[in-house]
């Protein structure tokens, strides 16, 4: 149980959704969402790491973008638990109407981009496994320790939120100490070992990074021959001194500078998914034969990636037009209820009809 995760849970009541509201789209949203990266951990049996694969599809050059969006990715995570104690208010109602389509829209947007995260690194941890390793073990296993544990704790964190509501005590604790306010109160029965599983709880910060840490390295090491040359343990320094200031920025009181933050991740991991997923589809048949995979530190033989350096740019086109933060709300977020966050949806328009257009054109004679 990490407390990233149970921030997240506590994001649907936060924004006036009643606890029986949030609950099926955590279960629906993790339950579709986690095919992804589930999918995707099975390309690791190629012997190639996520952010080297894609430059089959982003190219040698446009890869620069896959590096750096996944090296903020990981460096972000960090910041998702800090969010929490920020949450204003607790007005919790059922939502009707337009306004709950856009709370609902919006909480969806934030389940679905912490589910999809995972796919930026899915396939890191599997390159040393065996060619003949049985896919589908091995997509179950992803599948499963991912959505399970993220449904299960996110529905804890929307518990929580919605049982402070009216809760004096609770109230008092959430607004005093954030996350583990009520989850003490709510412990404190159990006595001492109560207090054990809090000690857990505070803890969860330490593992639930390692994996960031580590990919931060592996991304970072993708920038170019000079990267791989530097020792890992210099990559993975920096990036947990980033993250630990990045945490501590957000702790203090940029809820709107995080909550921009985590969405430019959700959209970026979008495009990322489109790209591979399209050309692997479209222009390689999904055929594993196609791909020359001696070839991924070859400039020379590997696309220069305009075309996914065009389709990047109208992919965040869609974003700017549908989504819905703190400082601005989209032209087109704007027409549902309050505002919606309908960012993810328009990147998944946008992208997925630019990178074949202009893909096709790249790689035409």
């Amino acid at each position: 149980m990490a407390v990233a995760t149970l921030s997240t849970g506590m994001v649907g009541p936060s924004m006036g959704l009643a606890f029986w509201d949030s609950l099926p789209i955590i279960v629906v949203t993790n339950l579709i969402s986690c095919l992804l990266p589930g999918f995707f951990a099975t390309f690791g049996l190629t012997g190639l790491r996520m952010t080297t694969f894609s430059r089959f599809s982003f190219g040698y050059w446009g890869n620069f973008l896959v590096v750096v969006f996944s090296m903020v990715s990981t460096t972000g995570c960090v910041t998702a638990g800090t969010g929490a104690a920020h949450f204003d208010g607790f007005a919790v109602e059922t939502p009707t109407g337009e306004a709950g389509a856009a709370r609902a829209l919006s909480f969806i947007a934030v389940i679905f981009s912490f589910a999809v995260s995972w796919t930026n690194c899915a396939a890191d941890y599997n390159v040393r496994m065996p060619i003949n390793t049985v896919k589908w073990k091995l997509f179950l296993a992803t599948y499963v320790g991912i959505c399970l544990p993220a449904i299960l704790v996110q529905t804890l964190g929307a518990a929580i939120y919605s049982g402070a509501q009216g809760n004096p005590s609770w109230e008092e604790a959430y607004k005093t100490y954030g996350v583990g306010g009520p989850l003490a109160l709510a412990l404190k029965p159990a006595g001492g070992f109560g207090k054990f599983l809090m000690a857990l709880a505070g803890l969860s910060s330490i593992p639930n990074n390692i994996p960031n840490n580590y990919s931060f390295a592996l991304h970072a090491m993708n920038a170019g021959p000079w990267a791989a040359r530097v020792p890992r343990i210099a990559f993975v320094t920096v990036g947990f001194g980033v993250a630990i200031i990045v945490g501590c920025l957000a702790s203090l009181s940029f809820e709107s500078s995080l909550q921009t933050f985590l969405s430019i991740i959700g959209y970026w991991t979008i495009i990322h998914i489109v790209f591979v997923l399209e050309e692997h589809i479209i222009f390689r048949k999904c055929r594993w034969d196609f791909y020359d995979l001696d070839t991924w530190s070859e400039p020379a033989l590997l696309p220069f990636g305009w075309g996914a350096m065009g389709a990047f740019c109208f992919g965040f086109v869609g974003a700017a037009l549908g989504m819905n933060v703190s400082w601005y709300t989209s032209p087109i977020g704007g027409l549902i209820g309050n505002g919606a966050n309908i960012g993810l949806e328009l990147t998944l328009g946008f992208s997925a009809l630019a990178f074949p257009v202009l893909r096709g054109l790249e790689v035409s004679p």
